[in-house]
């Protein structure tokens, strides 16, 4: 009796089963291929990391100096240079985990240097920042993440894998 019970509520809930488990099956296609489609597209995936970059940093420091177009210029210098460096770091982590190569570990955390680098002198051009970092801060700190980002691609590009 409680088997011919289990058979039926299997064959009433199996319908259900499998309608539920193929769309998790379509979503996981989806995603997967989506994936894919922004590991091999490179241009689409820059063109949404420039709009999202725009989209975060321009209200904040290019509208309020919109008037002053020597600012406008240098902060979208800068702005130009964080989505280039978020780029290649995005570009670097999809190729790590594709190759698991430590060089492109070293490139990856050389491109993320850039972006500290970028984003300190973003802030030396913003009215009211000093108060938000040391003032030697300002003048060392670039060197310093500069000076790592060399010696990470220096370190990837000569070490050798075995």
């Amino acid at each position: 009796m409680a088997n011919q019970a289990t058979d039926l509520l299997f064959k009433m809930l199996n319908p259900v089963y499998l309608l539920i488990n193929r769309r998790s099956d379509r979503t996981r296609r989806l995603m997967k291929l989506t994936e894919q489609s922004i590991e091999t597209n490179k241009p689409k995936l820059l063109l949404i990391i420039s709009g999202l970059v725009i989209a975060i940093l321009s209200p904040v420091i290019v509208l309020p100096r919109i008037n002053h177009p020597f600012f406008v210029y240098r902060t979208s210098i800068h702005l130009a240079s964080i989505t280039i460096s978020i780029f290649l770091i995005v570009v670097s982590i999809l190729t790590y985990k594709r190759t698991r190569s430590i060089k492109i570990l070293y490139t990856t955390v050389a491109f993320l240097s850039l972006l500290v680098v970028e984003l300190i002198f973003l802030l030396q051009i913003v009215d009211g920042s000093n108060r938000i970092m040391v003032p030697l801060a300002y003048s060392e700190l670039p060197h310093i993440f500069l000076l790592t980002m060399l010696a990470l691609f220096g370190i990837g590009v000569l070490r050798v894998d075995k």
